[in-house]
This record gives C-alpha cells, structure tokens and sequence, in this order.
C-alpha cells in the first residue's frame, strides 16, 4: 500500500503545476511547452501507477499501458523544444513535430495488437507477464510474433529516444558552458541567464533514472518492487525542482531568499514590484513603501553614483550608519531588490568595474586592478572573479583579445 501512495508522488507534483501553469494569466511559447510536458507526464504516471494497484485490474491495465507507451514517448521531444526555446529563444518548426511519429508508431501497434486479439486475451497476456509468463504456450506464431513485436518495438523506441534527447540535452548543456558552480549562483539569484542549464541538469538526473527504472522492471524484477518507490519519490523531487524553476517566474531575491520562498506563488499573479510591496520588509516601511524608496534611494547614490563599493573598507556596518537604520534591515533590502546578499552585491559591483578597468587598460597588472576595483588583494579579486565569471581574470582578458 505504501508503494502505491509513493508511485503517485510524480503524478501529483506534475498535477499541481499544471493546475498553477494554467492560472498564469500570460503564457509565453516555452510555458506552453512545459505545461504539455507536466500535462503528458501527469498521465503517465497515473497510467503507470495502476500497475501498482492492491487488486489490479487487467482489462483496465491493458488500456492504461497503450496510455503510458505514448505519453512516454511523446513527452521526448518536446522536452527537447524546451530546453532548445530556452536557448535559443525559437519555436519548432514545423519538421521537427515529426519526432512525434515514433510515438504515434507505437500507438498504432498497440491499439492494432489489442483490437487484433482482443482486451480480454491481452489482459490474459498481461496477468500471465505478472506470474513470470511473458508469452503463453496456448499462442499460435502468429500472436506470439505479434506480441513479441508489439511489446520490443515500445522498448526500443523508449532508449532511442532516451538517448538521442540526453545526447542533445548535453550538447545544450556544453554550448552553455556549463559548471556546477552555476547551481549555486543561480540560486542566489546571481546568475539569472542559468536557468536553461539548471533545467537541463535536472531533466539529464530525471532521464537517467527514469532509463534505469525501464530496466530494473523489465531485467532485474525481482529488486523492482524496492526501486520502484524509491524511483517515484526522486523523480517527485526532481520534477518538484523543474516546476518550481519553469513555472514560477523569477522575482528579485533568488530562489534561495527566505522571503521569496516565504511567497513562492506570489510570483504567479505579481509584478516584481508587488511582489516586493507585499512582503513585510520591517518597521522603516511600515504601512506603506515610502521608508523603502528613500532607503533604496540613498543606497543607489551612495554605492552606485558615488561608487561606495570602490572604498575596500565600505561594510554593512557602515552602509547602515550613513543611512541610519541597521544592517539587518539593510541587509534584507539588498536581498530582495538585488536577489543577492549584500557581499555578493558590493563583489559584483567591483568585478563588473575590473572588467571595464580591464577593458581600458588592457596592459595593467592584476594587483592595480584588484586595488583599483576595491578589493583588499589580488588573491581576493582572482577567488571572486572565479567564482563570477568561471575564469581568471588573465583568461578573461586573453578571451577578450580574441574577439
């Protein structure tokens, strides 16, 4: 019983975006792509589900399952016509639905093997496959070459189209330059631009597993009811991830701000600056958002049009005294308006300036720039033009020579 509640985890996750994917008052091309994706493996997973039934019920597996081969396989491709919308900002063409054939192909099979032997003989097929009988003796060859057909032809075009759409998924990944470090500044709300990456990493995690699922139910059966759950509750989790970063669109703080995920629906039905209105930011704004603006104000004029962030002695402390309030109030305000904490801010204002001071004196030395740009040290500058931009600040400037 147990199993059969963590089997409709995926289902439920999928489920609920949708219903949220469907609120957004504006879709775009990619949001409806992503609302057919959750939407085919919605069903899915409640076809598949049912295999895990207490009491089954084999005529209306047999139904279930000609459902499940085509989502699954239709799901592939515009998987793909996300990730590539998400890149490269173009729809599909028109050829490029033809990706859908092998699952129409399948569909055909099976609705032509069931009507050719019946749904009573095939949920016969399908309870004797349960005991261990995948093709019983009483089949003339004509039904049992059938049968054998119909059943490879849909495991053959799943790890086809599993490993053409992993090949292409990597492929997008590596014309993204893809690093791990990436996770963690698009989830500090650094890296805006990342989040064809991160969906691609998360679908690569989801395929694999799900390609691993496919072959411990139809190879290793015997260790299948233990994977299966498991299975479902990563998968849930994941899909939970590919949701939460495709369907709530991004609002100042990142999506590691306690704030936003304080609000994370908010995002569906709010502009950015509702949003923020919205959120209780402490007892300088009060009823209304005027104490807000004029200590937004004050922190632009004094890190922005005075360049503050160039003195390498410019602290929280210290912001917050020439703006007379505290550092946690300034610290709170930083992470919601910019999507970042406050030293990741004050870094990227110096990094950004290194590289135009590097633009402009392409002979200077990198302990003038870092001490130019306001860090303490060159070694400082380096760790976080590391951490940035993925390069050293050498690298940067030799690839800037070449364009």
């Amino acid at each position: 019983m147990l199993s059969y509640f963590a089997v409709q985890l995926p289902f439920s996750v999928c489920a609920v975006w949708c219903v949220l994917m469907m609120l957004k008052t504006k879709k775009d091309y990619s949001d409806r792509l992503m609302l057919w994706i959750l939407g085919l493996l919605a069903i899915c997973f409640l076809s598949g589900s049912q295999h895990f039934s207490p009491n089954p019920d084999f005529k209306r597996l047999v139904i279930t399952d000609i459902v499940m081969q085509f989502t699954s396989l239709s799901v592939f491709p515009i998987i793909c016509f996300y990730i590539r919308s998400g890149y490269e900002e173009t729809k599909a063409g028109m050829l490029s639905y033809l990706l859908l054939l092998p699952s129409l192909f399948v569909l055909g099979a099976n609705i032509a093997m069931t009507a050719a032997l019946g749904v009573e003989n095939c949920s016969i097929l399908l309870e004797s496959s349960y005991k261990g009988i995948l093709i019983p003796d009483y089949l003339d060859a004509a039904e049992k070459a059938y049968v054998n057909v119909s059943r490879y032809s849909y495991h053959f075009v799943f790890f086809l189209s599993l490993a053409l759409s992993l090949v292409y998924i990597f492929s997008k990944l590596l014309s993204g330059k893809f690093k791990f470090v990436h996770v963690s500044l698009f989830l500090r709300g650094l890296k805006s631009s990342f989040v064809p990456n991160i969906v691609c990493l998360f679908f690569i995690i989801f395929f694999i597993l799900w390609g691993l699922c496919v072959i411990f139910d139809n190879v290793f059966m015997s260790i299948a009811s233990i994977w299966n759950p498991i299975w479902s509750i990563v998968s849930a989790v994941i899909l939970f991830l590919v949701g939460y970063v495709s369907v709530i669109p991004p609002l100042p703080g990142g999506y590691m701000n306690i704030e936003r995920m304080r609000h994370p629906f908010n995002a569906l039905y709010q502009t950015p600056q509702e949003y923020l209105q919205g959120i209780d930011s402490g007892p300088v704004a009060g009823a209304s958002t005027s104490g807000y603006d004029k200590i937004m104000d004050s922190f632009k004029q004094l890190m922005i049009a005075n360049q503050g962030f160039l003195n390498a002695g410019m602290t929280i402390d210290e912001i917050s005294r020439q703006l007379n309030t505290n550092r946690t109030y300034v610290s709170k305000l930083v992470n919601i308006y910019y999507g970042m904490p406050f030293r990741d801010y004050i870094n990227k204002l110096r990094i950004d300036y290194s590289k135009n001071l590097m633009a402009d004196e392409p002979d200077a030395v990198i302990d003038y720039i870092a001490l130019k740009s306001g860090f303490q040290s060159s070694t400082q500058f380096i760790r976080k033009f590391r951490e940035l931009e993925g390069m050293t600040p050498t690298v940067w400037k030799a690839s800037m020579r070449k364009k």
